[in-house]
């Protein structure tokens, strides 16, 4: 890494035809600058520039060297630029897993208006109950519903959701409506997350 540094601060020197412009330029101290281009030629065993009273030029190597240092840091210009497009605008593939349910409820209302502030983002979505690997597969971020159990995976909490006891008025026709919680027992009752018991509440009373 001192190394690249010390090749972007020579192409620097060069651009500035002199140790003050680069100085000026990067903020580095004049005979900060002045003194790892020295230790850069030490290092290569070669001088790259002469240097007199009023500028500095480059000697044969120092133009050879100093062409293949321009594409490097010019790159390394182009990628940095790149890196920062992406913060301001996310592209490539969000690959997310999730219940069908949460999906149809949550997420088919806001993924228009999501996909229309980003557009470069293109989704692939596995709406399956099961629950994949982080770690193994090729997943960015998988929504799950319930307790999960403890792991090293950074989670959040999206929402809650709170359970509700639905009958339908044919099945109420033929076995009676229950009055109280404890009626429940002698009904048939589906439970989804399937569960041993429930638990009901009434303001501040939980049965």
């Amino acid at each position: 890494m001192e190394l690249l540094n010390d090749m972007a601060l020579f192409v620097e020197v060069v651009n500035a035809k002199g140790f003050r412009g680069a100085a000026d330029a990067t903020g580095v101290p004049n005979s900060t600058v002045s003194r790892r281009i020295g230790m850069l030629e030490k290092a290569i065993g070669l001088r790259l520039l002469h240097r007199t009273t009023r500028r500095v030029e480059l000697t044969e190597a120092g133009q050879i060297y100093y062409e293949r240092c321009r594409r490097i840091v010019d790159e390394a210009r182009v990628a940095h630029e790149q890196l920062g497009e992406m913060l301001a605008q996310p592209s490539g593939v969000l690959r997310a897993s999730l219940p069908v349910d949460f999906a149809t409820i949550y997420m088919a209302p806001i993924i228009a208006a999501f996909a229309e502030r980003f557009p470069r983002i293109r989704f692939d979505f596995d709406l399956t109950p099961r629950r994949v690997d982080l770690v193994a597969e090729p997943f960015d971020v998988a929504i799950r519903m319930g307790e999960q159990p403890s792991s090293a995976l950074i989670a959040r909490q999206l929402a809650v959701l709170s359970a509700q006891v639905y009958a339908s008025p044919r099945y109420l026709a033929r076995a009676g409506e229950p009055m109280s919680p404890e009626e429940l027992s002698k009904h048939e009752c589906l439970g989804f997350p399937r569960v041993e018991f429930w638990t009901l509440q009434n303001g501040n009373e939980t049965v």
